[in-house]
């Protein structure tokens, strides 16, 4: 395999179009443009910045999903030297209003014809910032900033204990180092191409920009959430298991006919199936799980996929240790901080990231047993969550779990699981469910109780928010 590397002279896309310009660099539908095209169009859009009184430092926030545009507005951004920062469009009036008031961007950017317009003009602290326009530039002229990889580029949003996401800072150093680390173990050669399929306003989406940036490859934009044609012209992707189980169970949907076949697949986000993964490689697709955190840039253990509930092992530019019981790691691609109060302030206290996972080696391999944070005390037994979800999601008929505390007067404190079923959740299916339980669990951690998931926390983004969760269950006890 290739060496791979972290360093530029400049600004890697005018690096790829001085090394490669007439390459396949990025597609959106029926277009697709070069490296050279990319390296111009950039340069185009980020005098555009300028001439709009863009200048460096100053965070510009987008309110938008994927689309190409965002991608142009994100990389012209970071080459005026200004910083980017992604927020969920699906974020409500009340929890953009707080954390548009948190970060205080100098300017928010909107795709056409958005619908967040008009309420967002009734923000006090949106009325603040300037609401830019993705223009070229009317008189085209050097833009006066060098390639600087150490300088602040991206704020990604994390979510918070208080419930208000944290805004993690990194550096264009520390996305390279986590893109070389991966790309040391998986195969993304200059005729590849990574689908984007995760958003940009996520840490997932993000990786997958810097992983195309460093390895001068392609990147493939989806038009609409739906990109199973996508799927067919891209040899990368990242995906839940539960599309590319879509993707294996409509073989005419595959790219046997096609110059490119999906090979590697990155998956997260769910409990991956054994049977999937046989059935992936059947096919010539490889697996690829692991585990990461936003203040890490994205990954920090991978391996390939197998019937193994363990994430792997540590990949280049990290280190890892297990201290009683917790996770600690530190490395390149560690975040400068967290930015608030117009500040930004160190994620460590020493020279270790915390990350409150509770954590173990087998074998030379990391197995994640949950959050320290999650972990709640029932009769006096200590009750770990993800352990009960990881049983739930064995059953066939549940898609999705969480396990949340519930007070109780004996107890204190006794498991509610709240699930996503492929069939009405009636009183059969509880029954089917509890007597599962009792085969598989002591008593202590059965759930006494299951509710279906409420329908307005979906969709709000890769991960659900277990805050948000908890709120709600304390709405149906008071109901």
């Amino acid at each position: 395999m290739a060496e791979v590397t972290t360093h530029f002279s400049t600004w890697p896309w005018q690096h790829w179009a001085t090394e490669r310009p007439s390459a396949a660099a990025l597609s959106f539908g029926e277009q697709s443009f070069s490296w050279h095209e990319v390296s111009e169009r950039i340069e185009e859009y980020a005098q555009g910045l300028i001439e709009q009184g863009i200048k460096r430092d100053q965070l510009v926030a987008a309110i938008a999903p994927n689309s190409v545009q965002l991608v142009w507005l994100f990389l012209a951004t970071m080459r005026i030297g200004a910083r980017y920062v992604g927020l969920n469009p699906r974020f409500s009036d009340v929890e953009l209003n707080a954390i548009l008031g948190e970060l205080q961007p100098q300017a928010i950017w909107l795709p056409p014809k958005s619908t967040f317009l008009p309420s967002l003009q009734e923000h006090a602290c949106a009325k603040a910032s300037q609401i830019l326009r993705l223009l070229p530039a009317i008189q085209p002229r050097l833009v006066p900033v060098t390639w600087q990889p150490s300088r602040a580029v991206t704020y990604t949003l994390t979510s918070g204990s208080t419930g208000l996401p944290k805004a993690v800072v990194h550096t264009a150093e520390q996305h390279l180092a986590s893109a070389d680390g991966l790309l040391s173990l998986m195969n993304f050669a200059a005729s590849d191409s990574w689908l984007l399929s995760l958003p940009l306003f996520h840490v997932s989406g993000m990786a997958i920009v810097w992983r195309w940036l460093h390895s001068g490859a392609g990147i493939t934009i989806p038009k609409s959430s739906d990109f199973s044609k996508e799927l067919q012209r891209v040899t990368h992707a990242s995906l839940v298991p539960t599309q590319l189980q879509r993707l294996l169970d409509f073989p005419n949907n595959t790219v046997d006919n096609n110059d490119r076949q999906l090979k590697e697949v990155l998956l997260g986000g769910a409990v991956i199936p054994p049977a999937l993964t046989e059935q992936a490689e059947q096919a010539g697709i490889a697996c690829w799980c692991g585990y990461g955190m936003t203040e890490m840039a994205s990954t920090v253990t991978v391996k390939r996929a197998d019937s193994s509930s363990g994430v792997g092992q540590v990949i280049p530019h990290r280190e890892l240790m297990v201290k009683e019981g917790e996770v600690f790691v530190r490395g390149a691609s560690l975040c400068l901080g967290y930015y608030r109060n117009q500040m930004i302030f160190p994620a460590t206290e020493g020279e270790w990231f915390s990350t409150r996972d509770l954590g173990e080696w087998q074998d030379d391999e990391l197995f994640i047993l949950g959050r320290a944070d999650n972990m709640f005390i029932s009769g006096g037994e200590n009750i770990q969550p993800e352990a009960i979800e990881k049983v739930l999601l064995t059953h066939p008929k549940i898609q999705q779990a969480f396990v949340l505390p519930q007070a109780d007067k004996e107890y204190g404190q006794r498991p509610v699981a709240i699930v996503t079923t492929a069939l009405p959740l009636d009183a059969g299916l509880v029954s089917e469910f509890e007597q599962f339980m009792a085969e598989q669990v002591t008593s202590f951690k059965r759930p006494v109780s299951y509710l279906s998931f409420p329908h307005h926390l979906s969709g709000r983004g890769i991960k659900v928010s277990r805050i948000q969760l908890m709120q709600w269950l304390a709405q149906q006890d008071k109901a």
